[in-house]
């Protein structure tokens, strides 16, 4: 289905961050929209239906269908990045029973972000199919991809096959799953955006809670090629209920890097200085939260000596301790601001890293590092959509959302790897903190960014 063009909405007043709408109750009208996935219908105002993101929806209580966009969204980061999560067990397991004396740490590493790396990556080229195909339809795709990733990975024999398989084809489906679900909840919600979007993404830790200790058991009881197959007709049944939920307010538009013929003075959003240091951070702020959740299996039975279920446990510990910040810090970003949340967090998290993982010689003192963590360091994937939203509007949401995810997968790509090789050369200590570091200057470029838009220290933003 081809995107309307925008109409004049002259009842209403947009500003910058906050998206403030006055709409005069009497001109309320409904109209019916169609979209590829779904008839529904809308609350617009009568002078015409815009689909930027300025005219809100009736209400942001229980009655509206966000709601359903924001359990589709739990599900597929459930799914998607929770699965994920468990790769430091997987890795641990084809070390030491499948393809010892084969490969390394370090080159093994890249089949797990790899995967992680496309997920996220290929949202530009994802914003096409899904302006021909619709939500839904793309939906569709990654759920038939997933679960056949994880077949043929359980039937590989060499450490290509599992590559390709357990990397590369899962990435790619994740990818249709993340890019046709992530930006949904934005479109329904102005006031409780950050908290939609922060229920949206409780599904990560909730998947870390769920796959790291059951992907350790199936592993130890079945053998990696049925752990595989199980994980591939549990998150079947997870993406085909994601799927169902889907609802989409808007019809797909194609992604749009340019202004627009009505906005033809000024440059594009996607240029701003703000929106391009944000793009730093995010390029950095994985390093300061996937090393950690990756290598806490890793950290716990190499330098700890703990078992391998004791090493899944902190990564379940991790994500209980993650699923409260997800509602505390959501709400917090719509009560105190986006960018001033997500600063507070990502220092918080880089100075527990330098400090308190550097200090963690024991396993309840990395118990405690685990736990806070995991309350801090994640906040970037929740809180993405609304400061894309605030920075280029919602015009560019969907182009700007996928940039940011594209610049996060660098992160996500060479994260654990090179800090696997800088903790062969360096030791724990070296590799920790710079790991640390990459955390505090994410945050330093936050707050220029954040003093780029508004000086004022003490503003909600």
């Amino acid at each position: 289905m081809k995107p309307s063009q925008n109409h004049d909405n002259e009842g209403s007043e947009r500003k910058q961050l906050g998206y403030k709408v006055e709409i005069e109750p009497q001109h309320h009208v409904e109209e019916e929209e169609t979209s590829n996935d779904s008839t529904m219908t809308v609350s617009v105002s009568a002078k015409g239906p815009t689909d930027d993101g300025s005219d809100p929806y009736f209400t942001e209580g229980w009655q509206n269908p966000g709601w359903l966009a924001t359990c589709s969204l739990f599900l597929v980061s459930f799914g998607v990045v929770g699965f994920m999560f468990s790769w430091g067990a997987f890795q641990q397991y084809y070390l030491e029973h499948v393809y010892g004396g084969q490969t390394d740490s370090f080159h093994i590493a890249f089949v797990g972000t790899i995967a992680y790396m496309l997920s996220t990556s290929l949202g530009l080229p994802m914003g096409y199919v899904i302006y021909y195909i619709g939500y839904r339809r793309t939906m569709m795709v990654g759920t038939v991809l997933v679960p056949l990733a994880l077949f043929l990975a359980s039937i590989a024999n060499q450490l290509w096959q599992t590559a390709l398989t357990h990397g590369v084809l899962l990435g790619i489906g994740a990818s249709f799953c993340v890019s046709a679900t992530f930006v949904l909840p934005s479109q329904w919600f102005i006031k409780h955006r950050s908290l939609a979007n922060g229920l949206g993404n409780m599904g990560v830790p909730f998947g870390g809670i769920c796959f790291s200790p059951l992907t350790q058991y199936l592993l130890d009881t079945l053998g990696f090629r049925n752990a595989l197959r199980t994980m591939g007709c549990i998150l079947f049944l997870v993406f085909t209920l994601a799927t169902i939920l889907i609802r989409a307010r808007y019809p797909p538009k194609p992604p749009q890097y340019r202004s627009t013929a009505d906005d033809t003075q000024k440059s594009s959003p996607l240029l701003s200085i703000p929106f391009i240091l944000f793009l730093v951070f995010i390029t950095l702020a994985p390093f300061g939260y996937l090393i950690p959740f990756y290598l806490m299996p890793t950290y716990a039975t190499q330098a700890l000596g703990t078992s391998g279920s004791l090493g899944a446990a902190m990564v379940s510990v991790a994500s209980a301790s993650n699923c409260i910040s997800r509602l505390v810090w959501g709400y917090a970003a719509d009560r105190y601001g986006e960018m001033n949340i997500l600063i507070f967090t990502t220092g918080i998290s880089g100075a527990l890293t330098m400090v308190l993982w550097q200090l963690s010689s024991t396993l309840p003192m990395y118990a405690i590092y685990c736990i806070l963590v995991g309350f801090t360091a994640a906040m970037y994937m929740s809180l993405m959509p609304s400061i894309v939203a605030s920075l280029v509007g919602m015009n560019y949401l969907y182009s700007g959302a996928m940039l940011s995810w594209m610049v996060a997968a660098i992160g996500g790509l060479l994260g654990t790897p090179v800090f696997m090789k800088l903790q062969a050369s360096l030791g724990w200590t070296g590799a920790i903190q710079i790991a640390g570091a990459s955390s505090l200057f994410a945050t330093l470029c936050l707050i220029t960014a954040r003093l780029w838009v508004d000086k004022r220290i003490i503003h909600k933003l």
